[in-house]
């Protein structure tokens, strides 16, 4: 009877050890969409930089110029003898995407998935699994003393008939 109750145990164990690893393990469903949501992320970043670095390409082209050196001079603030400069104070209302967008990616980041290591998974689908046959083990024990209460009462052998 005893060997029923560790196959019991065994069977529980792998079966919760099997999810536990399938869903929260270092190779499971929730660590994939991590590293799925980090790769979105670099990707972000790197097209980002691409955009960024043709940009530099184009402006570094319109310098070779006079007319763009001169251009890249009244954007920095710089003026020509004789031309009247008038400067306007703004401030952003409302926000820029790239900023919205940085934001959203950063704050993803705070929260990174931890899979659990395979030897936190055992821990705990075994201790489940204890749990679980100590209640079938309990349950079982019950419904056995009911079923021997009722066959130790005098005169119910099973073979005394009487039909007077």
């Amino acid at each position: 009877m005893a060997r029923k109750y560790v196959v019991l145990f065994i069977v529980i164990t792998l079966c919760l050890f099997s999810l536990m690893s399938a869903f929260m393990g270092e190779r499971g469903f929730f660590a994939n969409k991590e590293l799925e949501r980090q790769l979105k992320a670099n990707e972000y970043h790197l097209d980002r930089d691409r955009v960024e670095l043709e940009n530099l390409k184009i402006q570094e082209e319109e310098l070779s110029t006079e007319d763009g050196i001169r251009s890249a001079a009244m954007n920095l603030g710089y003026k020509v003898d004789g031309d009247d400069v008038y400067r306007f104070e703004t401030q952003d209302a409302v926000p820029s995407r790239e900023k919205v967008l940085e934001q959203t990616v950063s704050s993803d980041a705070a929260k990174p998935f931890t899979p659990w290591s395979p030897a936190a998974c055992l821990g705990l689908a075994a201790g489940a699994s204890l749990v679980a046959t100590l209640l079938v083990w309990i349950i079982g024990r019950k419904g056995k003393d009911s079923d021997d209460s009722e066959q130790d009462e005098p005169g119910n052998f099973g073979n005394n008939f009487n039909f007077d």
